[in-house]
């Protein structure tokens, strides 16, 4: 209704369906806390082949450092498992991301009190730049989702 091209699709589902290196940026809400193991894998290389050279991968979910968080976490029955910001970083690394860190979105900057007081946390991993030389025309980006340098 707002003009936003949208759909409604299981996410490794939509990303497969995708170029790879077509996607600028992604980003997932309150999601990965219901995948089972194999199709988490999946996704998070899913999405380190659809993201162009730059692109950042968001992933916002609960921080099971946090009791209250944890305890909240159960009541949601179609939750899989709570993965903690250690297992995020080392998923974003070992699924060949070029970097990746730890944010807390209402957090104070403070990374002890935050791991163990915020109720969520997002993992933000990026893919290595290409130096654009070293690309064939046929493999680049379409210019529009280029990252200016």
């Amino acid at each position: 209704a707002k003009g936003h091209d949208a759909e409604l699709a299981e996410a490794t589902e939509f990303l497969a369906g995708q170029r790879d290196q077509a996607l600028g940026a992604i980003f997932a809400a309150q999601v990965i806390e219901h995948m089972p193991y194999e199709r988490l894998i999946r996704f998070f290389d899913l999405a380190r082949r659809k993201l162009i050279p730059d692109g950042v991968f968001i992933a916002e979910t609960v921080n099971p450092h946090s009791i209250p968080a944890l305890k909240a976490f159960w009541v949601d029955l179609t939750h899989e498992k709570p993965i903690f910001p250690e297992v995020a970083l080392a998923l974003c690394r070992l699924r060949g991301f070029a970097s990746a860190r730890v944010f807390f979105p209402n957090g104070t900057g403070d990374l002890a009190r935050d791991r163990r007081n915020e109720g969520e946390y997002a993992v933000i991993a990026s893919v290595a730049p290409v130096p654009a030389e070293s690309l064939s025309g046929q493999d680049r980006p379409p210019a529009e989702l280029q990252r200016p340098r």
